[in-house]
């Protein structure tokens, strides 16, 4: 820059001493300027060169005033409307940039700052003047903060100078910290170690505990030796008690506390207090759908099952039996010491109906009761209160097919019905209609019993026999082994359907509903008795031989 001195003061002229200082201003330089003039839009500042600059008024904070002097960047040589363009904000960024790498090489990793806006990829955070992104994955515990006036720490992650980037990340400190009080922590405590810890927190499966720094965890089955379905019932956020240090792990860096831990096991002689069958007096604590929970000794709970409430009434609810708080007399069903469970049961108190059930209801006896519901495999009908019998759409009708059940009957109808068969164990009584009444197979066997001599007309021949059906709308089966005593090459061809035939019974089987039927039989029988006719009618010396041939091996007719 020229020096002036009086001798050559007066030769140089003031446009020459503009034109000087400009010649010393370059492009993006920071220079102080005075406010001159100012418009509704700019403020004008005198720069100290030949033409003056323009500032929007939208960079000032506070409305500027005339006199006031202002750090201001050259944006460009080149005059727009015969002035330059100047920023102050630009100016006030570059020096808190310039205050910022001043503080960065002093060694600094870490930075306060406050959060001034938020976003989906992160959040914007104010620190020494600058603006630096905070990532949502780095945000940790200020994840749910999306302003703030009070100030948080960070670490400097990432710094580009030349784009005047800074990457801030908060769970790189939290980290930090956190390995400074777990070294503290595992050098100090050991499992086993009964601690004082505060409850921060309630969640389904437990709470989490403050121990000297650390956040360790409670899970609610290590809470009480009882059944813990709240953790709210055993923990009040703000508590602050003692706790006993179940693990440390050194890899996850995770503490598990316990509650129950503190006292000693009452299950370690439940088996002696609590034997299968012994009567006990307990408190209702809690109630679910499935049953009930039964506090019956000092941190021992038992579970009433709603299928032990009543011998015959099902799908009860313990609802409906006791009350939360009800003091209620029980039998012990069952222990399991290692899996810390009482089974409980209430109806074992009461007589059970079922034992004495076929004394009332015999097998083979006849009742009557209302259908209490019908369904696809039979009817339900009421045998008295709480117990009911099934007649399974097979008993009843004898006919091969049953039409639908619900166009038959009705709930609420009386029908009259045969005990079957009861089985106590499993609960179940077997009803049948069809057995007030023979089977039409039985009134079959009794009115043809085995050698009985019929005749029918053949109905259809098949490779394995001939069908015949009798007088009475009776169908039996010929088996080809039984259609005759001759070997018959073609049986289709021997007999046609309609043709009358003669047979014998062999068997009727009722159960298969089969009447099989005996051609050949029927042949040595007649054969048999007409030789004892001939034999009745003519002594022995004056039979022929003849007729003897004609007896054995006469032509079908």
């Amino acid at each position: 820059m020229s020096q002036f001195t009086e001798d050559n003061f007066e030769t140089i002229d003031m446009e020459s001493v503009a034109n000087t200082a400009l010649d010393n201003i370059k492009q993006d330089m920071i220079v102080d300027g005075e406010i001159v003039r100012i418009d509704s839009d700019y403020a004008y500042v005198n720069i100290g060169a030949k033409s003056d600059g323009q500032i929007p008024l939208t960079e000032f904070v506070e409305e500027p005033k005339v006199g006031e002097i202002f750090s201001v960047k050259l944006m460009s040589k080149k005059l727009v409307d015969g002035l330059y363009l100047l920023s102050k904000k630009q100016a006030d960024r570059e020096r808190e940039w310039a205050g910022f790498m001043e503080y960065l090489d002093s060694g600094a990793k870490k930075i306060t700052g406050r959060i001034t806006s938020s976003s989906k990829n992160g959040k914007i955070v104010s620190c020494l003047g600058i603006n630096a992104f905070l990532p949502s994955s780095l945000t940790a515990d200020l994840r749910g903060v999306s302003q703030s006036e009070e100030e948080y720490e960070f670490v400097i992650k990432t710094v580009d100078a030349k784009k005047h980037s800074v990457i801030l990340s908060r769970k790189d400190l939290l980290d930090e910290m956190f390995e400074e009080r777990w070294e503290a922590f595992v050098g100090a405590h050991h499992e086993g170690d009964v601690v004082q810890g505060e409850v921060i927190k309630l969640v389904e499966f437990g709470a989490f505990v403050r121990v000297a720094g650390i956040d360790a965890r409670v899970h609610r089955k290590d809470m009480s030796w009882k059944k813990v379905f709240d953790p709210k019932a055993v923990l009040k956020l703000g508590e602050v008690r003692d706790f006993k240090i179940l693990n440390i792990n050194m890899e996850t860096k995770k503490v598990s506390l316990g509650l129950k831990q503190l006292v000693e096991d009452p299950w370690l002689d439940v088996e002696n207090r609590f034997a299968p069958g012994t009567e006990v007096e307990g408190i209702v604590v809690t109630i679910a759908s499935f049953g009930a929970f039964v506090e019956v000794g000092n941190e021992i709970e038992g579970f009433l099952s709603n299928s032990e409430l009543s011998w015959t009434k099902k799908n009860v609810n313990v609802k409906d039996f006791f009350s939360q708080g009800d003091r209620v007399n029980l039998v012990v069903l069952q222990v399991d010491r290692e899996k810390k469970k009482i089974s409980l049961g209430y109806k074992q108190l009461l007589e059970n109906p079922w034992d004495t059930l076929d004394t009332r209801f015999p097998i083979g006896s006849v009742q009557q009761g209302k259908i209490k519901k019908i369904v696809k495999f039979g009817l339900f009908v009421g045998l008295e209160d709480g117990i009911d019998g099934l007649i399974h759409i097979s008993d009843i009708t004898w006919d091969d097919k049953v039409g639908d059940l619900s166009s038959l009957f009705k709930e609420g109808d009386d029908v009259e019905f045969k005990i079957l068969d009861i089985k106590k164990d499993e609960m179940r009584i077997s009803c049948g209609i069809k057995q007030l009444t023979k089977s039409p197979w039985e009134i079959i066997r009794e009115k043809y019993p085995p050698k009985t001599k019929v005749q029918g007309t053949v109905s259809s021949v098949t490779d394995f026999g001939v069908f015949v059906k009798l007088e009475d709308n009776v169908e039996g089966l010929v088996h080809i082994s039984e259609v005759s005593k001759r070997h018959i090459e073609d049986i289709q061809e021997h007999f046609k359907v309609g043709e009358t035939v003669d047979a014998v019974v062999l068997d009727v089987n009722v159960g298969k509903k089969r009447l099989s039927l005996s051609i050949k039989h029927y042949e040595i029988i007649s054969e048999k008795e007409e030789l004892n006719n001939i034999l009745k009618q003519t002594s022995p010396n004056t039979v022929t031989l003849g007729e003897m041939i004609n007896l054995d091996f006469g032509e079908k007719k």
